[in-house]
């Protein structure tokens, strides 16, 4: 499954542009699979569940093993993520 549009930008703020994927689902919903380290893997996903343009929840692989260990959620609706949950 392929994305609908790929970009080259610096998410991070190094100074350094990582791959964006972007898919934009039939529900609505748009995912943005961003990958920090150039492995061909998304180190982190961010999801707009309902296509307002804010950001639902994020989905982070802080090791770079190719598994998601975290998660932040906009838990309140308010458009900013509050809630941070980590794989032990």
């Amino acid at each position: 499954m392929g994305f609908d549009e790929v970009h080259k930008m610096d998410i991070t703020g190094d100074g350094h542009d990582e791959t964006v994927g972007v898919r934009r689902n039939e529900d609505g919903s748009v995912e943005y699979h961003v990958d920090i380290d150039d492995d061909g893997v998304a180190d982190m996903k961010a999801v707009d569940a309902d296509g307002d343009g804010a950001i639902d929840n994020v989905l982070l692989d802080h090791n770079g093993d190719g598994k998601f260990d975290a998660a932040a959620v906009d838990s309140s609706g308010d458009g900013k993520l509050d809630t941070m949950v980590e794989k032990e």
